[in-house]
Formats: C-alpha cells, structure tokens, sequence
C-alpha cells in the first residue's frame, strides 16, 4: 500500500465507516492491507467482509465498475462474495479524510475456507475449471450500464509499464517487454475470446465449501482475454501450489489437462488460444517484475530480494519459459 495512503488513515476513519455499517469499530477486525484495508464484521448473525480504500488509489465510478459486474454474476446464479449496501443503502460509501476520501465497500463473506491439501485434487482442478468458464460464458452477456464504470483494458495495467519502475538501464528488459507487447496486441477479440474477466482468481481468492467454489477479492477485474484469465491461474497455481509437486510441467499439464475438462462444460473456447499460453504465462512475469520494482526499496534490497530479482531479469531478457510444456497437445492427451 502507498505511504501516502497510510499516512491519512486513522481511527477515527475506521469508527466513522463502521458506523456507516451499522456496527460499531470494536465490532470490526482487522484481517490485511496489502492494497486495501480489509476487515470482517458480524451483523444480525451473518458475517461480512469490510474494504476500504483511498480515492489515491481508486474512484467510486471505477470501483462501481467492479461491483456492477459482480452483483450481475450473483444475479445469474454464479457463487460469489456479493456486494452489500451500508445501512444507508450505499454500496460504496465516501469517508472524508484530511486529503481526499475513503472509499469502503461491505461484502458478504465466502462460506467455507481456502482450499486444503485433502481436496487439492482432479475433482476439484475440474469444479474450478468450470466455475471459470461459467464465469466466461456469462459475461458474453453482460453490459455496463454507465460507460463511466468501464474497467481498464489489458495493456493499462500500471505495472505492464516497466519503463516508470525499472532502471532505465535495463534496455534488453524493455526491449523483450516491447516485442511480447506487440505480439499480444495482434490477437484477435471477439465475444467469445475476450470480455471482462477477475484476472486474478488464484486459488487465494476463493472458498471452498461442500462441493462447491466461492470467489471473491474482485478489485483488479478488466478487460482481457479469456485464455489469458486461465493462464493467470496456471502461473499461480505452479508458482504456489496448495501441495507441493516434484516435476513442474508434469504437475501444470496434469492441473490444465483437468481444469480444461471442467472448463467446456460452461464455455467453448477454441483450442487455437492453447498456443499463447507461453506468452500470457510470460506476460505475468513480466508485470510481476514491474509490481516488484514498484514496491521494493531498491537500495537496500534483501539477499534473496536480489536474487529473485536477478531471475526474472534473465528469464525476461532471455524469454525464458515460465514452464516449459507444449500447450497445444495437451488436450490430444
């Protein structure tokens, strides 16, 4: 979170927002502030997800632009955190502060909990795979009521723009970042292949629960597309997996080949996409080494801070594979 964010938040900002909850702040308990403060509090017997943000880092029209989407997918059946009006019947709510405001949105909290090595399976690799595309096939549909709400697309993610946070003398860096841009520019969008997608649903940002899969954190949602939504999963899931695996390709083949499975049952998407995997795959790493430009201390980095950073330098130069595995012949398997 920026300084200048953490330096207008106070107690008084907390009392005040759950007030506008109906709660008092003592009822209201802390849980992270990576890039929101985020909260849970109980009211009538249900439990709820608090977040609280800066107008420094988002504006209501932007955020409305999240919580539209993500009532319309409550609406159309899809298991997700809802957004809750506040007891005055506002789902975001302005909180002045001393520069600017905060902004707070309440949610209902995802039943279950995060996905255990005892359900960490070709079951439930299947169940995720057709939560997506069902997610995929319903916003083919969707429509922004006010086009002031309209999320960013792809290539306006603050991080995908090395040249801000890099040194200016890492120009192979650039120079790769340049001709991966240009090659994703160049595919195709349609109806079926792009559309508003979460661009983070790592299995972090979902409940589990008898069966069944509840998403939620929806604050990075935007235009992108659908493969490219997959990929971001299939970076995670082989960077952080839920139970650790000894042959990387074999444990993303085996994970994709599965979520694929699951993924057609909700979305038909042509298997032509399965061969710009690598470059979504590629295009993560390179905003991941833009987001730790961004929020490190460059000058007095950790050992292992300058090692992680040194790797990502060279596999970028070098257009290295984030796993290496053919894509295109998985689904022949």
């Amino acid at each position: 979170m920026k300084q200048e964010i953490r330096d207008l938040f106070n107690e008084s900002i907390l009392t005040e927002t759950a007030e506008r909850y109906g709660v008092l702040k003592d009822q209201v308990h802390f849980l992270k502030d990576a890039e929101n403060y985020v909260y849970e509090f109980e009211k009538d017997n249900r439990p709820y997800i608090l977040r609280i943000t800066h107008t420094i880092r988002r504006q209501p029209d932007y955020i409305m632009g999240e919580l539209e989407w993500l009532n319309y997918l409550a609406d159309h059946g899809l298991n997700v955190s809802r957004a809750v009006p506040s007891a005055k019947g506002n789902l975001i709510e302005s909180i002045p502060a001393d520069i600017g405001q905060f902004l707070a949105v309440a949610y209902e909290k995802a039943p279950g909990n995060i996905v255990g090595e005892e359900d960490w399976n070709e079951s439930f690799f299947q169940t995720w795979g057709q939560y997506v595309g069902r997610m995929h096939s319903l916003t083919k549909e969707y429509r922004l009521s006010h086009p002031a709400y309209k999320r960013q697309e792809w290539y306006e993610e603050d991080q995908l723009h090395l040249r801000r946070y890099v040194p200016p003398d890492q120009t192979q860096v650039f120079k790769k970042a340049d001709q991966l841009m240009k090659r994703i520019h160049q595919l195709p969008k349609s109806r079926d292949s792009y559309g508003l997608v979460h661009t983070d649903l790592h299995q972090g940002n979902l409940h589990w629960h008898e069966g069944r899969i509840t998403a939620f954190d929806f604050d990075d949602i935007g235009y992108n597309w659908f493969m490219n939504d997959i990929a971001i999963i299939l970076y995670n899931v082989q960077w952080f997996p839920t139970v650790p695996y000894e042959d990387k390709a074999e444990f993303v083949r085996h994970f994709f080949t599965h979520f694929v499975l699951g993924y057609r049952k909700e979305n038909d998407l042509d298997p032509w996409w399965d061969q710009h995997i690598p470059d979504f795959l590629r295009l993560r790493h390179m905003l991941l080494y833009g987001l730790f430009h961004q929020f490190m201390d460059l000058d007095h980095l950790q050992d292992e801070e300058a090692k992680m950073l040194r790797q990502y330098r060279h596999d970028i130069e070098n257009e290295i594979p984030v796993v290496r595995l053919d894509f295109t012949k998985i689904r022949e398997i």
